[in-house]
């Protein structure tokens, strides 16, 4: 019997259904730490007492990574189970900014509406040398690589897109409160910076930070100060929360060319009002999504469920019947 303890009782009801739905045949969760094969938890600390009641049959500690658990020094795989529905605000910001990189609204809009260029308007048969090469001209367009991506709060969203735009070999700089010790900055591949250092040097600038209200919080907290220390390439994403941002400063940028352009799903008023002047806009200039980066919450729980059982088996051959 492989057994997995919850030490924290209060993971979601819905979390540990799907748990449950998830163990293969023979395996039971329990209240009880004697005899795990794993400790579950989110907020709950697994300290060196609830490791010696699993004793030598504990082969797992597993945490949700919304939680604040801390875990005492122990031998056995400690492992952090990603809530994809964060890690779905992470991929939108990252898909955010490659579309925003390669302009691909206007490149579809234009090939759909076959805006071709009149030197390039007649269809020829391609091979591997021969082809047609940007037939509607489109000028205003990258690639990621070694391009400066900035993230304002490298939270477990800010995390996720730094480890997903490393792989594009960005330079990513980070800004929050408190920096991180030198190996965490080496895992995650960032570099700290100042908040005005980072606006300055990004060619992306990515919000990932909290909202908070109040005399001491950030309503509006890029504004046109803000904006004006970006460059006048550079592109500002948003898939936090639409306060963080001052829309009026952001428009006037948008329309003088401050800045070029932004990537938002997120806004001060969700839906945006029919009359709203982004839609004015055109759309290499901005992208706009409607509150969407975050996956399904229950596609997170069936997530969550399987890589806990997934790790258990992984570090304890344990195989299903």
């Amino acid at each position: 019997m492989t057994s997995i303890f919850l030490a924290d009782p209060n993971i979601r009801a819905e979390q540990i259904e799907a748990i449950r739905v998830a163990l293969p045949a023979g395996w039971s969760l329990t209240d009880s730490p004697s005899g795990a094969a794993a400790i579950l938890t989110e907020n709950v600390d697994v300290d060196a007492a609830m490791l010696s009641a699993a004793g030598t049959s504990l082969r797992l500690v597993a945490r949700i990574d919304t939680g604040k658990a801390q875990v005492a020094a122990t031998a056995v795989d400690v492992v952090d189970l990603p809530n994809t529905a964060l890690v779905g605000v992470a991929e939108h910001a990252v898909l955010l900014i490659m579309m925003l990189s390669r302009q691909i609204v206007s490149v579809a809009r234009k090939t759909r509406a076959q805006e071709w260029l009149p030197d390039r308007s007649e269809p020829i048969l391609t091979d591997q040398r021969k082809y047609t090469y940007n037939w509607i001209g489109i000028d205003d367009f990258g690639t990621l690589y070694r391009k400066t991506v900035g993230i304002v709060g490298l939270g477990i969203i800010g995390k996720a897109i730094a480890e997903r735009l490393n792989a594009f070999g960005m330079k990513v700089l980070y800004t929050q409160r408190n920096q991180l010790d030198p190996e965490a900055e080496a895992r995650y591949g960032v570099q700290w910076r100042e908040l005005d250092d980072l606006l300055a040097e990004s060619d992306f600038v990515s919000l990932s930070h909290r909202f908070q209200e109040g005399p001491d919080g950030n309503d509006n907290h890029f504004g046109a100060r803000e904006l004006a220390l970006m460059k006048p390439t550079a592109y500002l994403v948003n898939t936090a929360r639409g306060r963080l941002v001052d829309e009026d400063a952001l428009l006037a940028a948008l329309q003088s060319g401050q800045i070029a352009g932004a990537g938002l799903d997120v806004f001060r008023y969700e839906p945006l009002p029919a009359d709203h002047p982004f839609f004015s806009l055109p759309e290499d200039k901005i992208l706009l999504t409607p509150h969407v980066a975050g996956a399904p919450i229950t596609e997170a729980w069936v997530t969550i469920a399987a890589e806990l059982v997934e790790s258990l088996e992984r570090v304890s051959g344990a195989d299903r019947v």
